[in-house]
């Protein structure tokens, strides 16, 4: 029987299927695993580790691939999580007590410098699981890279800022779309965000653009990319570039 009949694993109409189920599977799995609320790093690294795995093979094994990065990310996912929990809890204190004292002259400025702080443990909360799972470093360099990297591309940053703000409102509006986002949106959300960021770092050239074409079961390919002598060559690249238009002219 052909592969690209009504039931072949070539048919679009079937890939698109399996992906979808695929979704719901680690959706479901993400949030059960979150559910010990410290284990909620290891999910995000082992979300985007699998779903970023289907998106690039045809084959399955998504309990398997899961549950492998889960163990793997466990202690640095952990400990990362932790940090930011506690990092975020003491931001998000300071901003409640500034509100609460806003009679005091100097409580906008306070509020002010509050926020800001919080919108930068917001963008590297955002980054510092995607490199987690995706490059080997230690945790301070995560996340210090996590930081560069929202700030180095903004407008990204922001895009997924506002994407989350979005749901995050909605389903605080009303219980139904918390309820489909539970059963359904998870895995659509996260499979969105997994496929920009693949995006995203392959345009930056943290990763080659065949990189993760596997031809073999392999669950433990790992990228390794050194942030430093990727921008001190950004550097050298663009005083080449201005030391040759000085000679030109």
């Amino acid at each position: 029987m052909s592969n690209h009949g009504t039931f072949g694993e070539n048919n679009p109409v079937w890939k698109a299927i399996s992906r979808f189920a695929d979704m719901m599977v680690i959706g479901v799995l993400f949030l059960v695993t979150c559910l010990p609320i410290f284990t909620i790093g290891a999910s995000l690294c082992a979300f985007y580790y699998t779903a970023m795995d289907s998106l690039r093979k045809e084959d399955g094994y998504i309990f398997r691939r899961y549950f492998i990065n889960f163990a793997k990310n466990f202690k640095k996912g952990t400990l990362i999580w932790l940090i930011l929990l506690a990092v975020g809890m003491v931001f998000s204190m300071n901003i409640y007590c500034w509100i609460i004292n806003s009679d005091m002259q100097i409580a906008v400025i306070m509020l002010a410098i509050s926020v800001i702080m919080m919108l930068g443990w917001l963008m590297t909360f955002i980054f510092a699981f995607p490199l987690q799972a995706r490059f080997e470093n230690t945790i301070g360099k995560t996340l210090q890279n996590a930081f560069l990297i929202a700030i180095s591309h903004l407008p990204f940053t922001v895009a997924v800022i506002i994407l989350l703000g979005m749901v995050g409102y909605l389903c605080y509006l009303s219980w139904l779309v918390l309820l489909l986002m539970l059963l359904f949106g998870t895995g659509v959300i996260g499979y969105l965000l997994v496929y920009n960021f693949e995006r995203l770092f392959k345009k930056c050239g943290y990763i080659d653009e065949d990189d993760g074409k596997i031809k073999n079961d392999d669950y433990e390919f790992e990228v390794e990319v050194d942030y430093d002598k990727l921008y001190n060559r950004e550097d050298d690249e663009s005083i080449v570039n201005k030391e040759a238009e000085n000679e030109e002219q």
